[in-house]
């Protein structure tokens, strides 16, 4: 059950997405996607610059030693921030290093990631073209992508095929398996991870029947998942949903104009959902459509989701 009515944190955004929770500043970390930045807040409200990337940030995530990974769309790369930049804020490109090239030989774009805690990144790479305006369908078919492997020695390799838009990403504490959103089939996707970081034994964890984004996975190994819509055109919400299938909590989206896209857990009892909200999918995208709400959840965190 939810504990506690949905909380406004902070509105005025733009695009939100790729959030990430920093235990040791007890932030949120997050993607402004359209507006060309990664930021960070706490419980305060207070939206604080990190990173002025030059072009649209997507996915997140840290190294052990604080240095901040952040998927560079338009370059398909992976740029890598210091942790002593990460936390005087305000950093530009040029305080930045290229860590990965995340391409692949089928011109893929590139969206969420999952980092390791031995710092393995894992990002998704998908093939463009899937109108937004209208629901996939034969008309408008959503194609199969990959997961690339970024190595922290900034070798790479794809991973896995045929996945349908990849997009969030978890790893289970002890490291030993691999949670993928495959958006448009409606599906949450699980592998078991290798000692050299490949992927094997690729398996379903989950059917929505709604398109999956933004995961987050908690103690009792349930991921909450933000689903863009319920039925195409709707706001959708997020759905806390168990390995094989059973639907155990649906936090509906009541809104005309927003949709659900990501979602982290987090707070100092790891009991914080953290909702990143835009505007409906298939309608035009605006600076200030976007916010950030927060709900109390029963079950914390898993640890350690960089």
């Amino acid at each position: 059950m939810v504990s506690n009515s949905i909380e406004l944190i902070a509105d005025g955004l733009f695009f939100p997405e790729g959030p990430r929770w920093r235990t040791e500043e007890q932030k949120l970390y997050f993607s402004d996607v359209m507006a060309g930045k990664v930021s960070r807040i706490g419980d305060e409200g207070t939206v604080e610059p990190v990173f002025e990337l030059g072009e649209f940030p997507s996915g997140l995530g840290f190294l052990e030693n604080g240095d901040l990974l952040v998927v560079a769309t338009a370059s398909k790369a992976i740029v890598r921030l210091d942790a002593d930049q990460v936390l005087a804020g305000s950093a530009k490109r040029s305080d930045s290093v290229h860590h990965a090239d995340i391409s692949t030989p089928f011109g893929t774009g590139n969206n969420d990631m999952v980092v390791a805690p031995n710092g393995n990144a894992y990002a998704g790479a998908y093939v463009p073209g899937l109108s937004e305006e209208t629901p996939p369908g034969p008309s408008n078919p959503p194609m199969f992508g990959h997961l690339v492997l970024a190595r922290p020695d900034g070798s790479s390799q794809i991973v896995a095929d045929r996945v349908c838009f990849p997009n969030g990403g978890a790893i289970t504490p002890d490291e030993k398996t691999l949670i993928v959103a495959e958006t448009f089939a409606f599906a949450l996707t699980t592998w078991d991870i290798e000692d050299d970081g490949t992927l094997s034994n690729r398996r379903p964890f989950a059917n929505l029947a709604a398109p999956t984004d933004g995961i987050s996975l908690d103690a009792e190994g349930c991921i909450w998942v933000a689903c863009p819509y319920f039925s195409y055109g709707d706001s959708g919400g997020w759905v806390r949903v168990a390995d094989g299938g059973e639907i155990k909590q649906v936090i509906p989206l009541d809104s005309r104009d927003k949709s659900a896209y990501a979602c982290m857990l987090g707070g100092a009892d790891g009991r914080d959902l953290w909702l990143c909200e835009s505007t409906v999918l298939g309608r035009e995208r605006f600076q200030g459509d976007g916010r950030i709400r927060r709900v109390r959840v029963d079950v914390p965190m898993a640890e350690r989701q960089f």
